[in-house]
């Protein structure tokens, strides 16, 4: 008996000095975990000055527009604009938000794992027999799910601003590229106002050279003034020096037709007491004379004719009075066959024989003229 009894204080002893030992050791891992769940609390609390406990209220979006109308020679009061930050979200740059900042009252709560009843004692899960509850209002589950929420929401945010910064940078890059061609079309643009510059610089002078010469021009055109009146009024001169030459024209004309009706007057008896005179107006074909005088405006003419005509029409004596005869006015011309032709200028009438010479005044019948009568075309009978 003695024995067994020795042999179950050996094994007591044994089975104290195995839980000794294990207890030993869960004592030290208890210490662990108490001081790593302590530390994970003080985190957790230490944590929570870095979240922001709600996020930025919506702000309205910021208008900046940028000119797209083009770039003309044209001004333009109010330029169609486009909005570069139409997807931007300002609220993103708010700072200074509330954080959540814990301190001891959410520290005890990390420290309740399950949620207790007015007694201090578990409560158990409805939802799950033999648990308890482990979540909800008053747990550690409760803060560490509020942080983990704030804590993805200012993830979220800041992905979203390294999303709108990334946008930025594209559109900064776009208006750089944009901005980077102005300095170019500024210095062909001031290159071109160099240019026009010096051009207009010449044609200032040009201008000056230009109005000198103007005004050169002016005094030279009052000269022309002063010497075109000095010839109106000799240009006035003889035209009443004209028209005083036409009416004593005139009066020569009447005192020719006066003179030429006596002498046909006088013509006659002597015809009749001497017998009749060689000639008589009737001649033969061919070129009796060549035109040496014209004036075609006052329509008389000097005809040359040759002996032998002017005996055909006076007679050889020259003593028969001038008959007024009709004759043609010839030209030399080519024909369409290319021959050396003739054509009819116009027609004249027989007026009055210059004494001791071969001419004779003749009037231009202007009913017959086909044109001007000149000087070297020839006459001729019909």
């Amino acid at each position: 008996m003695n024995k067994a009894v020795h042999a179950l204080v050996y094994v007591i002893l044994a089975v104290a000095g195995v839980a000794l030992y294990f207890e030993m050791n869960l004592f030290e891992k208890k210490e662990l975990l108490k001081d790593s769940n302590e530390q994970l609390r003080n985190c957790i609390v230490k944590l929570s000055s870095f979240i922001e406990a709600e996020d930025a209220p919506v702000a309205k979006p910021i208008e900046v527009g940028i000119d797209k109308e083009p770039c003309e020679a044209r001004e333009v009061d109010d330029p169609q604009l486009t909005q570069l930050l139409d997807d931007y979200h300002p609220e993103y740059e708010k700072a200074n938000l509330a954080l959540l900042k814990w301190g001891d009252a959410q520290a005890v709560q990390l420290r309740k794992l399950y949620d207790l009843d007015a007694d201090g004692n578990k409560k158990p899960d409805p939802a799950t027999p033999g648990k308890f509850i482990s979540k909800g209002p008053g747990t550690a589950q409760e803060l560490v799910d509020k942080i983990t929420e704030r804590a993805s929401k200012q993830n979220e945010i800041l992905n979203k601003t390294r999303n709108e910064l990334a946008n930025l940078r594209g559109k900064l890059q776009t208006l750089a590229g944009e901005y980077n061609k102005l300095p170019k079309e500024i210095r062909l643009g001031k290159i071109e106002i160099e240019k026009k510059e010096k051009e207009l610089e010449k044609l200032t002078t040009e201008k000056a050279a230009v109005e000198d010469q103007l005004q050169k021009s002016k005094a030279e055109v009052e000269e022309l003034k002063t010497e075109v009146s000095s010839l109106k009024e000799e240009v006035s001169a003889a035209k009443d020096e004209t028209e005083a030459v036409k009416e004593d024209l005139n009066k020569a004309k009447e005192t020719v037709v006066r003179l030429t009706n006596m002498l046909k007057t006088q013509a006659a008896p002597r015809a009749a007491a001497t017998g009749p005179a060689t000639g008589g107006g009737q001649m033969t074909s061919g070129d009796k004379g060549n035109i040496s005088a014209v004036d075609n405006e006052r329509l008389y003419a000097v005809v040359k004719f040759e002996d032998a005509a002017l005996d055909e029409l006076i007679g050889a004596e020259r003593n028969g009075a001038l008959p007024p005869n009709e004759m043609l006015v010839t030209r030399a011309a080519k024909g369409a066959d290319g021959k050396d032709s003739r054509k009819i200028v116009g027609r004249i009438r027989l007026r009055q024989l210059t004494p001791k010479t071969n001419l004779v005044t003749v009037d231009i019948l202007p009913d017959w003229q086909q044109a001007p009568i000149e000087v070297g075309d020839v006459v001729r009978p019909d």
